[in-house]
């Protein structure tokens, strides 16, 4: 992202936490009254070309904070001139343009007491004359709440008004990233709450599903991307079926049915539903959320086919849908000049990036970028870059403590997008991403007020990518991924080497490697990069459980063996297998004091079996030295630790001793020489 880019984004979310300040808590003269006013409803968008269609209709909470009641209320709704520009908007959020079109006061009977909430409901007709009547635009509202003539809050809110049904509506791209941290240890038990909480029936995960079920069941059921996490379908479906968790050191357990695990069952069916209806377009994030270009600048970049495939095989078991297999949201939105090119290779053709992703220069006029990007050396693969403002927006909802208001300042800022050339065919992408923390009362008035914008046509990433595809390839920001440092590497690769050996010496089928090996792939999870002693717990979990199989397969055999003349050369071994699993193993007897190769002896084991083989050897002459006796796999690599055992020869070297023999024969014919008669001449 370009530099005056960015420092629009810290202003825009600085003016709006600012209005949040100015407009909620406002103190009255006796210092004992504090109010906050929250948006509980409003009419999305009004029209003049539709049946009441200028009704707006506005609900709002105010909540008593202090210690004294609050008597003579009454309400003032001021309409503001139309703006002509997001900037425009901004500023209304946090203070009163010029220009007041209208001005209404409604009184209220009773009272606030101390402590206490309550709720209003007010309607108010937008046929001010100072409505543009060519024009659609937004125009600010603000909303006051007062006290005799003192003012205790005011609530600032975008009022989108369409003169007209839009010719040319914007087209926009907009995915939700469905997706949960790993909050299971190795042992498969939850060590925090906090999914539980995130699928409370207030939560923000089960209010986003419920948001995407209704965009997914109700007309007018637009398109809709949806990018789930593996890992969150893992979770949901673990505690489905009956859980435990630790809460407070202790570990408490949830029965299938029963609270977390009811409301994990129902997220996950309506997930189901979610993507089997067709308005819905499904796709896979990598198996446990691994940051892309970190794993591929870490030396594991062979595991990035293995993270995608487990990922959609995951996703399709679970929901029952097959994801689509081209489109991709790389973790974190993380992405870099190697990763494409893995990715291209993998037959990914489309990316859905973050707003900071692509370099763009901005536009003269301060309009919206361009939604898509082509990446690549030869533009191999598409992007979708969501709108800087838009992502700025959705980021700062969080700590406006007023999540349908912020909903209709999004609805507002999309519609001062497209009024900036609304007679041109133009396209926006927008991106709930992974990390967002938005609230739970977020996304039910968000998603109903974009799927009935007149002024929008939602349409899938592919589609987007293919209708506003750049002439040009487009240059990746710079990126410094962080990295797992050496050691966290190395522990990776040997378990992995591990479990290639366990494959080995494992007879029949067995899903026990396949099992090993995912755990291994939940230890590259992005997660991890920060919290390495975690993601270090699943990878000492599969060197245990290895070890466990070889530690199984022990030798008995005596300490000391003597090879003797008349009891042969022969050494007993017995192999036994302690485990519950059949082994093929090869058993090993090496010493530099023993003639030839060594001896080796290939055994199938049964669980709880014990074979006993004889080595036959010969030893290179007599005396004593020490024997290793080794399992290996049978393809050579070693099993537990070797058994050292001493030997001690007494048996003639036989060809050792025919040399003697030969050698004494030769110096008897040598002697016997000189009686045998010389002849004289």
């Amino acid at each position: 992202m370009t530099r005056p880019a960015m420092r629009k984004l810290v202003l825009l979310v600085s003016l709006l936490l600012l209005g949040v300040v100015l407009d909620m808590p406002v103190v009255a003269a006796q210092q004992t009254t504090s109010i906050r006013l929250t948006l509980l409803s409003q009419t999305p968008w009004n029209s003049s070309y539709e049946e009441d269609g200028r009704e707006l209709l506005v609900r709002f909470r105010a909540e008593n904070f202090g210690a004294e009641s609050i008597p003579e209320l009454s309400i003032g709704v001021t309409l503001f001139g139309r703006l002509i520009s997001r900037t425009e908007l901004e500023e209304a959020l946090i203070s009163d343009p010029a220009l007041a079109l209208d001005l209404e006061t409604y009184a209220r009977e009773g009272s606030i007491d101390p402590r206490a909430t309550r709720d209003f409901e007010v309607p108010f007709a937008l046929d001010a004359g100072g409505i543009d009547p060519v024009q659609s635009g937004v125009y600010p509202l603000k909303i006051e709440l007062r006290s005799g003539t003192t003012s205790l809050g005011a609530i600032r809110t975008p009022v989108v008004f369409l003169v007209r049904r839009p010719e040319t509506p914007l087209r926009l791209s907009w995915t939700f990233v469905l997706d949960h941290p790993i909050e299971f240890g190795p042992d498969g038990v939850f060590t925090s709450t906090s999914l539980e909480q995130r699928l409370a029936p207030r939560g923000a995960l089960s209010s986003q599903i419920r948001a995407l079920r209704a965009l997914a069941t109700r007309p007018p059921q637009p398109v809709v991307d949806v990018a789930v996490s593996p890992m969150l379908l893992r979770q949901l479906a673990m505690m489905r079926d009956g859980y435990k968790v630790i809460v407070a050191g202790e570990i408490r357990r949830v029965e299938a049915g029963d609270d977390g695990a009811g409301n994990a069952g129902d997220a996950l069916a309506d997930l189901q539903e979610i993507a089997a209806a067709p308005n819905v377009r499904l796709s896979a994030l990598p198996f446990s959320a691994p940051e892309l270009p970190s794993l591929l600048a870490g030396g594991l970049g062979q595991d990035l086919t293995a993270q995608l495939e487990r990922g959609r095989d995951v996703v399709a078991t679970l929901l029952e849908t097959t994801p689509v297999p081209g489109v991709l949201r790389p973790p974190g939105s993380a992405i870099d000049d190697a990763t494409i090119r893995e990715l291209a290779a993998a037959g990914i053709s489309t990316v859905i990036v973050g707003p900071e992703t692509v370099e763009a220069e901005p536009h003269p006029q301060g309009f919206a970028g361009p939604p898509t990007a082509t990446l690549g050396d030869d533009g191999e693969i598409h992007a979708v870059v969501p709108d800087p403002a838009v992502a700025a927006l959705l980021e700062s909802s969080e700590a406006t403590g007023d999540p349908v208001r912020d909903a209709q300042i999004v609805v507002g800022a999309l519609a001062s997008i497209w009024q900036e050339q609304p007679g041109l065919l133009r396209g926006l992408a927008l991106v709930v991403p992974e990390d967002a923390t938005l609230p739970g009362r977020f996304y039910v008035p968000f998603t109903r007020a974009i799927a009935s914008a007149p002024w929008l046509t939602p349409m899938h990433v592919e589609e987007l990518t293919t209708t506003f595809e750049p002439a040009e390839p487009s240059v990746l920001a710079p990126t410094s991924p962080s990295l797992f440092d050496s050691t966290y590497v190395n522990e990776l690769r040997q378990s992995r080497r591990r479990i290639s050996t366990l494959r080995d010496v494992l007879i029949g089928d067995s899903d026990e490697p396949d099992r090993l090996e995912t755990t291994l792939l939940l230890a590259e999870s992005r997660q991890f990069l920060s919290d390495p002693a975690s993601g270090l717990a699943f990878i000492a979990d599969v060197r245990d459980a290895v070890s466990a199989v070889f530690r199984s397969v022990t030798i008995d055999t005596a300490d000391n063996i003597t090879l003797t003349s008349s009891t042969g050369s022969g050494i007993p071994v017995t192999v036994r297998n302690g485990g519950e699993t059949a082994l093929h193993v090869r058993l090993q007897l090496s010493s530099p004091f023993l003639l030839g190769t060594p001896p080796e002896h290939d055994l199938e084991l049964r669980p709880r079996e014990a074979q006993t083989i004889t080595f036959r050897v010969n030893a290179r002459s007599t005396g004593r030295f020490e024997a290793t006796l080794r399992v290996l796999a049978p393809r050579g690599r070693h099993i537990g630790d070797p058994v050292k055992i001493t030997i001690r020869s007494t048996v003639y070297n036989r060809i050792a001793l025919w040399i003697t023999i030969a050698a004494a024969l030769v110096l008897l014919g040598l002697w016997a020489r000189r009686f045998i008669p010389r002849r004289t001449s």
